[in-house]
């Protein structure tokens, strides 16, 4: 996700028609295809160099593989892996990988595949690395096994597809342009067609290990606008839309359409930096006041017609959940009592970055912030829309600058995550590359949960680690994002819990 070629590959518009030779492809021209809108086209085709792979795989979750797959419920299956085994010290994992399994090129998958897609992903995105930084080496006695040869204990990497399985046999054959351009994985569909920021179009591909979908062909359209989105369902154009505005909610279900809520990642919050000791949110009072000045509930129910969840940290089925975790409930006589033992009862001015263009509510839920603490602390807020990429960029600067002043109201990795460990090694662990602050107790407690196989101990040290964020506020929890799948009578959709939000056509179902 680094270099000019990324930008290049993903800008390739693919002719139609690329995979036509072959002849699922041929029989699935006589399908009619699922439509679907989505809010967001893939950065690159080639995910093994994505910038943001939740935003990619949304769609191109159908067309690659991790090493295993998710049942709806959540819970892990075999995919690419059929088993494996773990060493008495965690220190040594041995994959078995599954025979007969070809890439949509036709090549084998073999476990070079794993150590070759390893090394790609290391070299080409951010994001694999934290993940993969515990891996000391990968080795493959055989073909059909990986030893993956840990340099200490890590929770997360049996938690979390992180690896993406690309061809290097493909690779080696067609070079790095080609392969950018027309990216082959091993799941149940292929590329047939794509433009940027209008159109991807995949079909069923014969050569897949596992049972065909019913859904042979799908049709992504790539609407940006969350109202026209809900227009083209309405007007018959496409058959399915993601991120469906909540404001919708209620009229489309009162239509007749099927409605489906998926509770996932991010969870949207107030962010501070505490790097820079001098601003006045670097007071746990200022932090506190700010907490108990925002009404959640008024914007939950009132903005977001009541479809989001609110709870302090983790959903109650997450691992370390804690019923009994103290919220901040709205009341601005104390938030104002906190301000004035904080020295500021006449409030202070303040940043407020905005993250835009990618989940619906947030621009809504800032200005409400914004609000609220103009009118309970006179606390003067601008508001300074920003995209997601650069706001990530944002933050890894202000995780450097002792004097950088960074309020934002956007998405973070808290709830609904495959392990809520993830959520603090990426938001709150510091010495991750975008850490706002640093607590000793919190990084000595993930570091020692990171290093626990024992998901009941696992637990508690989550717990713990809930606790302390609560009470150190780096974040503000506001509500946890629902996605709202909206479909027309007779389709339905069983998303994965605790997922990505994606559109995994396997589990599509059109009525005939």
């Amino acid at each position: 996700m680094t270099s000019k070629i990324a930008l290049l590959g993903a800008m390739t518009v693919m002719a139609a028609g690329v995979f036509a030779g072959s002849i699922d492809l041929v029989r699935a021209q006589d399908e009619k295809p699922l439509r679907v809108a989505m809010n967001a086209d893939p950065d690159v085709l080639d995910m093994t160099q994505s910038t943001n792979p939740p935003q990619g795989l949304a769609t191109l979750t159908n067309v690659y593989e991790g090493l295993w797959g998710f049942n709806p419920d959540g819970s892990k299956r075999p995919g690419l892996v059929e088993t494996y085994d773990v060493s008495p010290d965690g220190k040594v994992i041995t994959l078995h990988l599954r025979h007969g399994v070809k890439f949509q090129s036709g090549d084998p998958f073999t476990s070079q595949d794993v150590l070759w897609s390893h090394q790609r992903m290391l070299k080409k995105t951010w994001f694999y690395s934290g993940f993969a930084r515990f891996i000391d080496h990968m080795e493959a006695p055989d073909d059909y096994t990986v030893t993956v040869i840990m340099k200490q204990v890590d929770a997360q990497f049996l938690a979390i597809p992180a690896l993406i399985i690309a061809s290097k046999t493909y690779y080696d054959r067609v070079g790095e342009k080609e392969f950018a351009a027309h990216p082959v994985g091993t799941g149940p569909y292929k590329i047939v067609d794509y433009k940027p920021a209008q159109y991807l179009d995949l079909a069923t591909w014969d050569g897949y290990w596992d049972k065909q979908p019913a859904i042979k062909r799908a049709h992504f359209v790539f609407v940006s606008d969350d109202n026209t989105r809900v227009t083209k369902l309405q007007a018959g154009e496409v058959d399915m839309i993601m991120a469906t505005p909540y404001a919708a909610y209620d009229q489309l279900k009162n239509a007749g359409y099927t409605l489906v809520k998926l509770p996932v990642h991010p969870t949207q919050s107030v962010q501070m930096s505490l790097i820079n000791k001098h601003t006045p949110w670097a007071d746990v009072r200022v932090r506190q006041a700010m907490a108990y000045a925002i009404d959640k509930n008024a914007i939950v129910k009132g903005l977001l017609h009541g479809v989001p969840t609110d709870y302090p940290r983790l959903m109650p089925d997450e691992l370390g959940y804690d019923p009994d975790l103290k919220d901040y409930k709205y009341d601005p006589a104390k938030a104002r009592q906190l301000a004035q033992e904080a020295g500021y009862p006449n409030g202070f001015d303040m940043p407020l970055y905005v993250s835009t263009g990618v989940y619906f509510g947030t621009q809504e839920t800032a200005e409400a912030v914004a609000l609220y603490l103009k009118q309970n602390l006179n606390v003067n807020t601008k508001i300074q829309g920003i995209q997601l990429i650069q706001l990530l960029q944002l933050i890894g600067r202000m995780a450097k600058d002792p004097k950088g002043e960074y309020v934002s109201v956007a998405g973070l990795p808290v709830a609904n995550l495959p392990t809520p460990l993830e959520g603090v090694s990426l938001a709150y662990y510091g010495k991750a590359p975008f850490a706002l602050n640093h607590d000793d107790q919190m990084d000595a407690l993930y570091e020692k949960a990171d290093a626990t196989l024992d998901l009941a101990k696992q637990g508690a040290l989550i717990a713990k680690m809930m606790e302390i964020e609560q009470n150190v506020l780096q974040t503000i929890t506001l509500w946890q994002y629902v996605d709202v799948y909206a479909m027309r009578k007779g389709v339905t959709y069983r998303p994965v819990r605790h997922g990505l939000e994606v559109v995994y056509l396997p589990e599509v179902r059109v009525a005939m």
